[in-house]
């Protein structure tokens, strides 16, 4: 009897199919000959699917092939090569995607990050553009993707050797203003999936010194102030307000400009100032000179049914506009006299900043009190100030030779 046609009886009792399981050709088990004349190799995925593929002509290939892939069946389980081609089209065609939106440095630049900075950093977004500006003559035509770290170190190294918007060699601390400035431009390309990663942040920042604190002296028993009174008056008298408040509320220059009356409350005596450098707001209090000078200001505005109204009426956009011009006059005065001019030397209006911390620090109040008061973000922006404290560090040092209260050294 045909062996197709026959059932046999199973250990259940019932019958197995008429059929053989057994191979029609002699073949290896998953060998077959494909109808294209040449071998083929079936079986079964990780995901339960079953597969068949052309080999070649040779037999030797297709056991080959076969045994490869039922290994990486074993080690890899769920592993289907369907799904493995269909992964590695969508991938190309995400490259393929990439390639065709690909920008230059300058397209990165002009049509995303300044419109973006512009919008979102107005406070500085002069300087912004003034670096990226350079950035762009020097990188522009490169594949925003293509750059490297070693590309954008070369950049750096150029601003040192003098390749730089001014012609003259950068510092250190100018150098990494500009670093800062292409790692925030990487990673805004990153999140909007145009670089992979920020080929800058492996660069290391350049040595910062810590510099001279140019500030004025305060007025003490022995010692006048006659810097600031000379400064003073080297100014004209609609400067006079701005600078005097300056010195005393430790305010920056775009925070006195950004200044509004209803901005003042003489009453309680503080100064809110609305949007500090670091994007937060702050109170200021006054002492009495600032509430003397601003009530005087007070009186005199055109418009005071108007709580927007700017404070102080100053026709400068930037102080190096009157100020340098201010601190030559008023060294050629001290000098007239016989007086010394040396911290006047390199003083800007910034050094107002330094005065206003200075002069708290040398009257004995902690470096966490002029942090609060200044709006510094870090108390380590405030330990430069530390060394002018010599009488509270001499007081504390004196404690070690001081006797208890009946005793003698000795």
């Amino acid at each position: 009897m045909d062996r197709l046609e026959t059932g046999r009886a199973g250990s259940d009792g019932g019958t197995r199919p008429p059929w053989s399981t057994k191979k029609k050709d002699e073949a290896p088990r998953g060998l077959f000959r494909h109808p294209a004349g040449v071998w083929g190799i079936r079986y079964t995925c990780g995901a339960g699917h079953v597969h068949e593929e052309k080999v070649g002509v040779l037999k030797g290939d297709a056991f080959r092939a076969h045994a490869t892939r039922r290994a990486r069946v074993y080690a890899e389980p769920g592993w289907c090569p369907a799904q493995e081609r269909r992964d590695a089209r969508a991938r190309a065609h995400v490259a393929a995607a990439k390639a065709r939106t690909r920008l230059t440095f300058q397209q990165y630049a002009d049509t995303l990050y300044l419109p973006w900075a512009e919008l979102k950093r107005r406070r500085s977004y002069k300087t912004i553009r003034t670096e990226v500006t350079w950035l762009v003559s020097v990188l522009g035509a490169q594949d925003l993707a293509a750059l490297t770290q070693a590309d954008l170190e070369r950049v750096l190294d150029d601003l040192q050797r003098g390749h730089s918007p001014s012609g003259r060699p950068l510092s250190g601390a100018a150098v990494n203003r500009y670093r800062a400035r292409l790692s925030g431009m990487f990673k805004r390309a990153m999140k909007r999936g145009l670089v992979e990663r920020n080929p800058i942040a492996g660069t290391e920042k350049e040595a910062e010194p810590s510099g001279r604190i140019v500030y004025l002296p305060g007025e003490t028993r022995i010692r006048p102030a006659i810097e600031e009174q000379a400064v003073r008056e080297a100014l004209t008298p609609a400067l006079h307000p701005l600078f005097t408040v300056s010195v005393h509320t430790g305010l920056r220059w775009s925070e006195q400009r950004a200044l509004q009356w209803r901005d003042v409350d003489l009453l309680a005596g503080f100064l809110t100032v609305r949007h500090s450098k670091n994007g937060r707001t702050r109170q200021v209090p006054m002492n009495s000179l600032v509430r003397s000078v601003l009530l005087d200001l007070a009186t005199q505005r055109e418009r005071p049914d108007d709580p927007k109204s700017p404070v102080f009426r100053c026709s400068y956009r930037e102080p190096d506009k009157f100020f340098p011009a201010a601190v030559q006059r008023a060294r050629r005065a001290l000098e007239a006299i016989g007086k010394e001019t040396g911290h006047l030397e390199g003083y800007t209006w910034h050094g107002n900043r330094h005065t206003f911390a200075s002069r708290l620090v040398m009257a004995g109040v902690d470096l966490r009190t002029v942090q609060q008061l200044g709006g510094w973000q870090s108390l380590a922006m405030v330990q430069r100030y530390a060394h002018l404290a010599p009488d509270h560090l001499r007081a504390a040092v004196e404690r070690l030779v001081q006797a208890p209260e009946g005793k003698a050294l000795g």
